[in-house]
């Protein structure tokens, strides 16, 4: 590979075993040999992480973000949203918000791994797929195609309305349990435009998620497919268990 690319984590303290459990079999099973960073929020900042066996024998870089906050409009909304609870039992999800930070720019692409991920062969087969300007994920509908963006927010909330008017929300869209992208779709504005268009449309059932997606398919559009398989290797697929 003449590019260079990153491994990045998301977790906080509830998941880091998950963490851990992922990123050893990255290197292992995966023979992965390339950097690898993990970011973290508050409730770690203050733990010596470099004490873990895993952070140190793979030279895991450390980078913290404060924890994302909204304005009190934004959570007297989402508070009172129709969804399965994770708007308030998993609130740390929005920090892959930090995802899109100019600290990412340092590397042509990205791979983001949800914590607690199983990874059965060589990971290079996966790296191989990345595509300029482009953000290869999941479709979260697949295989039905029963869903659309939409189905991502709240529809019985006004703000709905706002939302399905600026916005083609019949579209396919991602999960953000696996993405590979083109750090190039990293704009100085994108990390402060989600984060603007996270409270003004405080909505999303599925916190992060439904933002990132409308962010990546509406208005900067590069969201495509990753290939679950190619001709020698199947490479990717999701399963809640």
């Amino acid at each position: 590979m003449t590019h260079n690319t990153c491994i990045v984590f998301v977790c906080n303290k509830s998941y880091f075993k998950k963490f851990e459990h992922t990123c050893r079999q990255l290197t292992s099973i995966g023979r992965y040999k390339g950097d690898i960073c993990l970011v973290i929020g508050n409730d770690l900042y203050q733990h010596d992480l470099l004490q873990c066996d895993t952070i140190t024998y793979n030279n895991v870089r450390i980078q913290y973000f404060q924890d994302i906050e909204f304005n009190d409009r934004f959570y007297n909304i989402n508070n009172n949203i129709n969804t399965d609870g994770r708007n308030k039992t998993k609130r740390f999800q929005w920090h892959k918000l930090h995802l899109f930070n100019q600290y990412f720019k340092q590397w042509d692409y990205i791979l983001y791994i949800d914590c607690g991920m199983t990874i059965f062969s060589d990971i290079s087969p996966i790296l191989s797929e990345a595509t300029p300007y482009t953000l290869l994920a999941h479709s979260d509908a697949f295989p039905s195609y029963h869903w659309t963006l939409g189905d991502q927010f709240d529809k019985d909330n006004p703000i709905f309305h706002e939302i399905n008017t600026l916005y083609d929300l019949n579209k396919d869209y991602f999960q953000t349990t696996l993405m590979l992208y083109d750090t190039q779709l990293i704009k100085p504005e994108t990390f402060t435009r989600l984060h603007e268009l996270s409270e003004r449309y405080s909505i999303s059932k599925t916190n992060e998620q439904g933002m990132i997606a409308l962010y990546f398919t509406c208005i900067q559009p590069s969201f495509q497919q990753l290939r679950l398989y190619n001709a020698n290797h199947y490479l990717y697929d999701y399963l809640i268990p």
